[in-house]
């Protein structure tokens, strides 16, 4: 039978490194970011509906979506954060799901920062959350986007409280350590004991 995980956390929690560490122990990864970003490739329906309702002045000259302009403004106006996951959310659900069915693998990791807010938390038999300090957080969006602090600050308070997440959670891993720390941790839940 399929174990689905639903990975979540923050901005800069550090989702794609745990993912990633997973992928090597055998899971089938579904990232709902990457999916997000085929989705608003030129001529893909989130492209469009994008375009549509935000206008051309979030495109570049190429024609492609200039993603960080987009996001400094849905991370400063939350009516247009909330207008931007009324269109994107529902299709990527559907590839979610379309994703989960179609895989061959014992383990599925749904890697998806808004995990609850999309509604993909009722797709999982887990949930994992990964945890890291603000400050590590703030550092992580700005080296990993190039965006100023206050770009960086305003991403991390338009998601889901750690709190609400912490509720949730069935499984919290703390990501203020090194890269051997974190993947110590996976894979007492991955397996049921660390392999060291």
């Amino acid at each position: 039978m399929k174990r689905t995980i639903g990975l979540t956390g923050n901005s800069g929690a550090g989702k794609s490194t745990a993912a990633e560490y997973m992928r090597q122990l055998g899971a089938e990864i579904i990232d709902a970011d990457q999916i997000s970003r085929d989705l608003c490739r030129p001529g893909q329906k989130g492209y469009l509906a994008v375009r549509e309702t935000f206008g051309p002045d979030f495109f570049l000259k190429d024609g492609t979506l200039d993603r960080r302009k987009l996001g400094a403004r849905v991370f400063a106006e939350p009516d247009a954060l909330m207008r931007l996951n009324a269109i994107l959310h529902p299709m990527i659900l559907d590839e979610v799901r379309c994703r989960k069915a179609a895989s061959k693998k014992e383990i599925v990791v749904i890697d998806c920062a808004l995990l609850t807010d999309t509604g993909l938390d009722r797709d999982v038999d887990e949930i994992w959350l990964i945890r890291a300090g603000d400050a590590q957080k703030l550092e992580r969006i700005r080296a990993r986007d190039g965006i100023d602090g206050e770009h960086a600050k305003n991403r991390l308070k338009s998601q889901t409280a750690e709190k609400e997440m912490l509720d949730r959670a069935d499984v919290v891993l703390v990501n203020d350590g090194t890269p051997e720390q974190l993947k110590k941790q996976i894979e007492v839940h991955f397996y049921g004991k660390s392999r060291v």
